[in-house]
C-alpha cells in the first residue's frame, strides 16, 4: 500500500488564516472602489425594501410630474463614515435615474471628506465648491434634496426663491416645515427660520413611507410643492422680504 505525503495545517493555523479573510478594513484606508462596492449593497437593501416600493409611488406621482431640470442636495453628510448618509446619498442617486434629469445633480456638505468628493465625482455629481448655505436661486424646475438639515437652512433656500414665479419651480424633499411652526414659539421661528412661518400656508405635503431600517435615515421626511393655483391666488404682501438674522448662515442646530 502506497501512502501519499500531504501536509496537514494545524488548527491554529487554519484560525489565523480564517481571521486574516475576515479583517476590516479602518475606514481611514478605504478607497473609492471601497465606497462604491459599500453603496452598492446599500442600494440592493433599499430596492429590495417595502419602502422603496411605496415611496417610488410618491415620487412618481408627486416629483417626477413636476419634470426638475436639476437636483440639489445638501447636508447628507459623509458617506465615508455615515450609514444614514450612505443611503441618502443611494437615494440621490436613484431619483436621479428616475427623474431622467437633463441638468445636473449638485451636492454639498461642508464635513464631505476628501474621499466622499471622489465618490460624488466618480457619480458624476456636481459638488458645489462654497458653502451656499442654501441660498441658490432656480429658475427652472428644481429638487431641493435636504433630508433632516436644519431650519434656517430651509428657510434659506425659500428665502433665495421667494417670488411666485420662483417658488413654483422648487421641490423639497426633506423635513415637513409645519413640524417647526407647530413645536416653535412665535420669535424663535422669526429669528431662525422666518420663511418658513408664511411657507406652511401655500406648501403641498406628501409624507415618506412608514419607516426603514433604524427609522432614523428617513423618518419625518416627505415630499413638499408650492402649487401654482396656490401661489397666484396669495396676496401681494405675501410676498415681502422678511427680516432674517445674520446667524442664518449656519446656526448651532444646522447640519451646513
Amino acid at each position: 500500500m502506497e501512502f501519499k505525503y500531504q501536509t496537514v495545517r494545524s488548527k491554529k493555523n487554519k484560525k489565523n488564516a480564517n481571521r486574516k479573510k475576515n479583517v476590516v478594513k479602518d475606514i481611514s484606508e478605504w478607497t473609492v472602489q471601497d465606497v462604491v462596492n459599500l453603496l452598492d449593497r446599500r442600494r440592493e437593501a433599499l430596492l429590495d425594501s417595502s419602502f422603496y416600493t411605496d415611496l417610488l409611488v410618491m415620487l412618481q406621482e408627486k416629483v417626477v410630474a413636476e419634470s426638475p431640470h436639476d437636483i440639489v442636495c445638501y447636508g447628507v453628510g459623509s458617506i465615508q463614515e455615515s450609514k444614514s448618509a450612505q443611503y441618502q446619498f443611494v437615494l440621490a442617486l436613484l431619483m436621479r435615474d428616475l427623474l431622467k434629469l437633463p441638468g445636473a445633480l449638485y451636492i454639498y456638505d461642508p464635513i464631505f471628506t476628501e474621499l466622499d468628493v471622489k465618490v460624488c465625482d466618480h457619480y458624476n455629481m456636481e459638488v458645489i465648491k462654497d458653502n451656499e448655505y442654501c441660498r441658490r436661486t432656480v429658475e427652472k424646475p428644481t429638487l431641493f434634496y435636504m433630508p433632516h438639515c436644519g431650519k434656517s437652512l430651509y428657510s434659506n433656500a425659500l428665502e433665495a426663491n421667494w417670488s411666485v414665479d420662483r417658488l413654483s419651480n422648487v421641490i423639497v424633499v426633506g423635513n415637513r416645515f409645519e413640524n417647526y411652526t407647530e413645536g416653535l414659539l412665535d420669535r424663535e421661528l422669526k429669528r431662525d427660520c422666518p420663511y418658513l412661518i408664511p411657507a406652511v400656508k401655500v406648501v403641498a405635503c406628501t409624507p415618506f413611507p412608514n419607516e426603514f431600517d433604524n427609522n432614523q435615515i428617513f423618518n419625518d421626511l416627505c415630499i413638499q410643492t408650492f402649487p401654482k393655483d396656490t401661489l397666484a391666488d396669495v396676496e401681494e404682501s405675501f410676498w415681502q422680504k422678511l427680516e432674517t438674522a445674520k446667524e442664518n448662515d449656519g446656526n448651532k442646530d444646522d447640519v451646513i
